[in-house]
């Protein structure tokens, strides 16, 4: 029956609007894949002089199994909000927004539900899930409990104009995320910089500056956001996790800074917090200077904040300065430790093992060591160095490592740049020489092939399996580490033209398969060890003055043995 006093067009017309004004009852039984961004569109129905400051909108989600989590929502220009949600399990999830404007209907009370449907295809992170804490504290698995192994790349420019999406071919982002996942990378690194007012990290995208009339925390700018939207979302769908700084530790000067931190903070979880994304809230969130302060405390409260948030309690760090000292280890919301080794030295694998040890335990990652080929403005490190920090930062403990390249760090498109990021002109590298550095083309690929041929998360450094003879004590000391049955270990040996020995303590009775990996090449050879007693063998000289990989294995693990990769 018609209503009274309408044709039928105009009843037809009345209901479809009543069918959008339910915000997403027009999707209500819409389907999206487990571990994929699910998002619900929401209409003010009033107008707010500052939205981004004066409304918080937040969704329920509740499973298939009653189980609930709740999203925060984020202001995206105009009267549009917007919650995003990625169903971690299977079947139909219901939810119900809430709004600090609870009187306006647009954003308060909308209701609605879509069923997720198993992922099925072959990208790990959305097979397995978001990346959690392994149960000991050592390393990162994904959501079913997987190993994930981490080797990262640094885009610290990445969601900025200084790495365009456009361009020549597939354009410098798209192409450097591409050839970085052929490169066998897993995760991408950047920073969104919107909180950085220095001009040579200015922060600008395709979408303009990140905040309105350039003015800081103010009001956001949406294009700016929406133009990282889409490089997020590329990312992610090449299969690499991201990882993701809000921009630079020595904006946030003192405790009154805080808030208007806090609330960027967490609209970057609210915006992002779908996706298979992990914080490390600021780089060097207490680096301080002659010319800078840093309320390093302050920081910390932000990615506590941001981690009782986030409803899938993902893993939180704060990208160190290169001291590194030993903190928060044991807060709640601090899940791995991020270091940064710097540039132009290597350290002792001492440098490593104090993080390791340290009581409680917290997974520990080498963040940012060495840059590859950085130019001599940051005190430039060799091609044996960056190697170097990626073999013994994990033989000191580390779950994985992130891997810089000059050119790439900080996107420079050509060599004639004024930007001092990319040599002001001279010395510098582009993005397009970057891709192809021998470290970050093959070398840690084949890295990765190495640690992931192995069950890389029981090996643990181990002082005592191998006794070194003669064997330089200082950055170039050789370490290695083991699992706990002393089936398998591995020895990083740096470069240096010493030629020493050593003994290595072994199971009685066992003839252990010891061979060579050349970390340049990706190849094995044999090593001849020889017996030395009933439970020792000597370890010859590695072959060349080079740095070598030694692997000893006794009681062969099996392939079947292999889970992550």
């Amino acid at each position: 029956m018609l209503g009274k006093g309408l044709s039928t067009g105009a009843w037809i017309a009345a209901i479809f609007g009543m069918f959008l004004a339910s915000g997403q009852a027009a999707r209500a039984e819409d389907r999206v894949a487990t571990w994929h961004s699910y998002e619900i569109t929401l209409t003010a129905a009033k107008s707010y002089a500052n939205p981004y400051k004066e409304v918080a909108v937040s969704a329920v989600f509740t499973g298939p199994a009653g189980e609930r989590m709740v999203m925060p929502g984020f202001w995206d220009g105009g009267h549009v909000w917007r919650i995003r949600f990625a169903p971690p399990t299977p079947g139909r999830w219901r939810y119900g927004t809430t709004s600090s404007a609870a009187h306006d209907p647009g954003l308060q009370g909308r209701s609605g539900a879509f069923t997720a449907v198993r992922y099925t295809g072959k990208l790990a992170i959305f097979r397995r899930g978001f990346l959690k804490i392994s149960a000991d504290n050592r390393y990162l698995t994904y959501g079913d409990g997987t190993p994930f192994y981490w080797l990262g790349d640094t885009n610290w420019g990445g969601f900025s104009s200084a790495v365009p999406w456009a361009g020549a071919g597939r354009g410098p982002f798209r192409t450097i995320v591409d050839r970085r996942v052929k490169q066998g990378f897993t995760v991408w690194k950047a920073e969104t910089f919107a909180n950085n007012d220095e001009a040579e990290n200015a922060p600008v995208n395709e979408g303009g500056f990140a905040w309105r009339d350039h003015r800081y925390f103010g009001e956001p700018n949406p294009a700016f956001w929406q133009e990282i939207d889409r490089r997020v979302r590329y990312v992610a769908d090449s299969g690499m996790v991201l990882s993701i700084a809000q921009g630079i530790g020595r904006s946030l000067k003192t405790g009154a800074m805080t808030e208007d931190h806090r609330r960027l903070a967490l609209y970057i979880l609210a915006r992002y917090g779908a996706y298979p994304t992990v914080w490390i809230t600021a780089q060097e969130f207490n680096l301080e200077s002659r010319n800078s302060t840093v309320c390093g405390q302050c920081w910390a409260d932000i990615a506590r904040s941001v981690y009782e948030a986030d409803p899938y309690k993902r893993p939180n760090s704060l990208h160190s300065r290169t001291d590194n000292p030993i903190t928060y280890h044991d807060q709640p919301w601090y899940g791995f430790v991020t270091l940064q080794e710097g540039h132009g030295a290597s350290h002792p694998v001492d440098y490593w093992l104090k993080q390791y040890h340290a009581d409680p335990p917290r997974p520990v990652l080498e963040d940012e060591a060495n840059y590859d080929h950085i130019i001599p403005l940051y005190a430039g490190s060799s091609e044996t160095m960056t190697r170097q920090s990626a073999w013994m930062s994990q033989i000191g403990g580390a779950f994985g490592f992130t891997y810089g390249a000059q050119g790439i760090w900080y996107g420079c498109v050509d060599k004639i740049s004024p930007n001092p990021n990319c040599g002001a002109g001279k010395d510098g590298y582009t993005w397009r020489e970057a891709l192809e550095f021998p470290v970050g083309n093959t070398q840690l690929g084949a890295m990765r092939a190495f640690w992931t041929a192995l069950p890389w998360w029981t090996l643990h450094p181990d002082e005592h399996r191998i006794a070194w003879n003669d064997a330089p004590r200082d950055s170039q000391r050789p370490f290695q580490k083991s699992n706990a049955d002393h089936s398998i270990l591995v020895a990083y040996l740096p470069a240096t033209v010493v030629r020493y020995t050593g003994t290595l303590t072994a199971v009685p009775g066992t003839r252990p398969d010891a061979r060579w990996f050349d970390p340049r090449t990706g190849t094995y050879s044999q090593a001849a060890i020889r017996r030395s007693g009933n439970s020792a063998w000597i370890v010859p000289s590695k072959p060349t003055g080079e740095d070598w990989v030694l692997l000893i294995r006794q009681n062969r693990v099996q392939q079947g043995d292999v889970r992550a990769r």
